[in-house]
């Protein structure tokens, strides 16, 4: 398991730009065998929407917050489960050659904001819809990226942008940190 890191585009041309150009490299993954409770940890840990499950070093499914969610909601008791049983599978599954404008079509057939990206067998990068939109942006303002603009697209943290206030305790955002939680609890 890794740390997502953005890769800046290294292409102007826009109708012929491929996932490789925008895609994160560095995937956070978890064993088929692990529980959802770890997910949902590594989910937090690294302040992502989900997770690409794998069997034998294969991605096999995708956990996301939508999963973790919609299961809390039926009122299933998940943490313990097994992250198998909780994932979206089979997994959809792109290339890096695949080119951006086909990437925004296959998302909205799939009905998925999240696209692992396959080569050789092998999980080597994913694209979201936060990956897509800072396209859009870079390529609408091309090629006068307004300051403020050009801060959105080439933050990877862009959710330090938007005033979400960060636990003291320990610098989590507060609405993901349980010392917040845990301290409003015991002031009620």
């Amino acid at each position: 398991m890794a740390l997502t890191s953005w890769v800046c585009m290294k292409s102007a041309d826009s109708e012929r730009a491929l996932l490789s150009e925008i895609m994160t490299t560095n995937i956070v993954t978890i064993d088929i065998t692990e529980r959802v409770e770890e997910a949902i940890r590594l989910m937090v840990k690294y302040d992502i929407g989900s997770v690409v499950i794998t069997d034998k070093q294969k991605p096999v499914g995708i956990i996301t917050e939508r999963d973790v969610t919609r299961s809390a909601l039926r009122g299933d008791s998940l943490l313990k489960l097994p992250v198998r049983s909780l994932m979206s599978r089979p997994l959809q599954t792109g290339t890096p050659d695949m080119e951006i404008w086909q990437t925004f079509e296959t998302m909205l057939r799939l009905g998925v904001r999240r696209l692992p990206l396959i080569e050789n067998g092998k999980l080597v990068g994913i694209v979201t819809e936060k990956d897509l939109t800072r396209w859009v942006l870079r390529v609408f303002y091309e090629p006068k990226l307004p300051k403020e603009i050009r801060t959105l697209v080439n933050n990877p943290q862009i959710e330090a942008l938007t005033g979400r206030p960060r636990c003291p305790g320990c610098g989590r955002y507060q609405d993901e940190c349980i010392c917040v939680r845990t301290q409003l609890a015991s002031e009620e």
